[in-house]
């Protein structure tokens, strides 16, 4: 089966790795959380929070959250503010021993690149516009017909942003972000230090978002895990959706030993 190859929505998953071996990094939106109209708008379920803890606990800390969302959400969103983070795709990285690391571009800058996407998305009906901080986010999921629209509009802003940024498509989504950085080089760097070092990584994701870090983590000789129909795509395993991922996360949670949690 090449890489590539689309793999089937029941395709199994290998057993877990024992506690000392394993890794988890688990992207948010259409991962973890279902997707809603709005980024504001995602319902975490009962029970998910407290899964990912006894997880994060059971690993000596070796999970990690890797999303386009900055950290400040990550945090709101699981209240799991001492676990290891990539934030917008990895221009925010929270390291295990809490140090967190930011690319902050040019505040002048940023600020003529927000007026730039204001206009345009004022002509985009439908379409919204989310501020970031360093990044931005034109949002098609209510009007999926402005596709076309909004990649346009987005290789307007590039334009204006110049060599320092990066367009990253998503899930009904177009990003402008800062160069360089992806979830793919979040994984990596998280996996040089303790407690990920010399442990399995596993890498749960649903976007192209995830690509960069699917190849990282099969390159270290991980698990790879797409969520969802999209194809084709780098990852060898699949679950169905969001809820079979939480049901996965939980089953995993439970087999803990009680002296692990």
């Amino acid at each position: 089966m090449t890489r590539d190859e689309p793999l089937p929505l029941d395709a199994s998953l290998p057993p877990p790795p024992a506690l000392a071996t394993g890794a988890l990094f688990l992207d948010l939106d259409g991962t973890l959380l279902d997707f809603a109209e709005r980024p504001d708008a995602v319902v975490v379920e009962a029970g998910l929070r407290t899964a990912l803890q006894r997880l994060h606990d059971a690993r000596d800390g070796a999970l990690a959250l890797l999303s386009g969302r900055p950290l400040q959400q990550i945090d709101a969103l699981l209240a799991l503010p001492h676990a290891a983070a990539a934030g917008l795709h990895g221009a925010q990285l929270r390291r295990p021993d809490g140090h967190v690391s930011v690319l902050r571009p040019d505040p002048a800058h940023l600020e003529r690149l927000r007026a730039h996407a204001r206009a345009l998305v004022a002509g985009l009906p439908g379409v919204l516009l989310e501020d970031k901080g360093a990044a931005l986010a034109l949002h098609y999921r209510n009007v999926p017909d402005a596709e076309t629209a909004v990649r346009r509009a987005a290789d307007d802003l590039l334009q204006v942003a110049g060599a320092g940024f990066a367009l990253q498509p998503g899930n009904r989504v177009v990003e402008i972000k800062p160069a360089g950085v992806d979830k793919g080089t979040a994984l990596l760097a998280l996996m040089q230090a303790p407690p990920f070092a010399g442990r399995v990584p596993w890498m749960l994701g649903d976007d192209f978002t995830d690509e960069h870090a699917f190849e990282q983590a099969n390159r270290l000789g991980g698990i790879s895990v797409i969520v969802g129909a999209r194809r084709p795509t780098r990852a060898r395993h699949a679950l169905a959706d969001p809820a079979a991922v939480r049901r996965w996360l939980a089953a995993l949670a439970a087999s803990t030993p009680p002296e692990n949690r």
